[in-house]
């Protein structure tokens, strides 16, 4: 799956300015105290890894979610059901390490910048143990780790029902983000739910960028090609439905989002948090055009690129998102 260069390197550029658009070198003078090169160095670190982090996690629930709300009834219901379950195993248990990793240099990296101290195994597992931060991702790791451990079941016995419960562990996986986001801070049942419906909504949206690629590697690339275009169209078809209302539903909880952590819009432009905000929101506007080609197509022709270029800019996102949740809201003082 080979991308023209004339579309590849816009969307690494795209892709760069996410990070460098909010690196707090480039704050404003109304953003108080901006830390030293030490300090942006932490900083940048801690955006560029808990964005990986969070983004491993998204994917490992929607992963699960593609595969038992798309995969499963489009495989039975064109009556060829060729072997997609090793591969979904694969994927998860991918996502599982990188979650793992990401996540351990990410409390990593908290407890430096929270206690300023050097690091060390001592600072490390009083972060991990007293910390309501490491309390969530030994959780976050449990969670994940049963995920992909259902996965691996439902792929040697086939059975929906384990299926839908990796996907319901997933939606409560999702909840951890939450827990740790600016609206855990704001408090108020609204927020937290609003939050929680904007992670499960990616979710379902980001996993067929991950659960298409695994089809394309495997099962589908050893279909007939009658087989193979009628499975594709049909997978298409289902989680464009999937994907239409998760974009709404990410489209009305964002704007609340918004409104919560932006008070005006000197704020979306002056601050790290803003411009953050700003180029989450470019890349998201790409991600949709790049959806919408798919859309139209409907799994012809220029599919497996879109796909690709899909998911780069989902890796955009979620780099975007990690700062966004590592920067103070642009409201706050």
């Amino acid at each position: 799956m080979r991308w023209s260069p004339d579309f590849r390197r816009p969307v690494a550029l795209v892709v760069a300015g996410t990070l460098f658009s909010a690196l707090p070198g480039t704050a404003s003078a109304e953003e108080a105290h901006p830390p030293g090169a030490a300090g942006q160095g932490l900083l940048a670190a801690t955006g560029i890894v808990h964005g990986t982090a969070q983004g491993a996690l998204v994917l490992l629930a929607g992963l699960a979610a593609f595969a038992a709300v798309v995969w499963l009834p489009v495989s039975r219901s064109s009556g060829t059901r060729p072997d997609a379950g090793r591969y979904f195993t694969r994927g998860m248990w991918a996502l599982f390490g990188v979650l793992l990793f990401a996540g351990l240099a990410d409390l990593s990296l908290y407890a430096v910048r929270v206690s300023g101290e050097p690091f060390g195994f001592a600072l490390f597992r009083e972060a991990l143990f007293e910390t309501r931060s490491g309390l969530l991702w030994l959780v976050r790791i449990g969670l994940g780790f049963a995920v992909a451990v259902v996965i691996s079941r439902a792929a040697r016995e086939g059975r929906p029902a384990y299926w839908w419960t990796a996907t319901g562990l997933g939606l409560v996986l999702l909840a951890t983000l939450t827990l740790q986001s600016h609206a855990a801070a704001v408090g108020g049942a609204l927020p937290l739910l609003s939050n929680w419906l904007h992670v499960v909504a990616a979710a379902f949206w980001m996993g067929g960028l991950v659960g298409f690629p695994l089809l394309l590697l495997g099962p589908l690339r050893k279909a007939s090609d009658g087989g193979r275009t009628l499975l594709r169209r049909m997978a298409v078809r289902r989680f464009s439905v999937v994907a239409t209302v998760a974009v709404m539903v990410i489209v009305v909880t964002g704007i609340h989002a918004t409104l919560l952590n932006v008070p005006n819009a000197a704020a979306l432009v002056g601050t790290s948090y803003g411009r953050a905000l700003i180029m989450k929101l470019g890349l998201f506007v790409l991600l949709l055009a790049a959806g919408g080609i798919n859309f139209v197509d409907r799994g012809r022709g220029l599919f497996g690129r879109m796909v690709g270029a899909e998911l780069v800019l989902a890796v955009g996102i979620f780099l975007a998102a990690g700062f966004l949740t590592s920067l103070p809201p642009a409201g706050a003082p």
